[in-house]
């Protein structure tokens, strides 16, 4: 029977630590179903005029209407996040992820905020 040197089970070692740091990363290319029919679900509740608004936004200084903020805290935050990250990572993927995202939580405090004093105790919670 073959043993193993001090060696062989390093090096075994390394590479099984390697192919556990690398394979999660592989499997987060493609979308899982869910994921995706949640998008696709967040991206049928917010009009395309809005939706248009918003990227405005994050791309240039601008302020959104207030009918679009009443539509975008309807959606949720989750659903606002989603929906920007994934489009970072397609159409505005040449955009500065972080000054998009940081304009994108200001956007979403800011109609947030907007929310609470049109209606304090009906508007959805920033938590979902």
């Amino acid at each position: 029977m073959a043993r193993c040197t001090g060696y062989q089970t390093s090096a075994i070692l390394i590479f099984v630590i390697a192919t556990m740091m690398i394979l999660p990363g592989l499997a987060t290319l493609a979308p899982s179903p869910s994921n995706f029919k949640f998008l696709e679900e967040c991206k049928s509740r917010l009009h395309a005029g809005c939706g248009k608004e918003i990227v405005v936004t994050i791309i240039k200084e601008w302020s959104i209407s207030d009918s679009c903020c009443m539509e975008l805290v309807s959606i949720g935050q989750s659903c606002h996040f989603a929906l920007v990250s994934k489009a970072l990572s397609g159409p505005l993927s040449k955009l500065n992820k972080s000054e998009a995202l940081t304009k994108s939580a200001e956007i979403w405090n800011q109609c947030f905020e907007f929310s609470q004093f049109l209606s304090p105790g009906t508007s959805p919670s920033s938590k979902e």
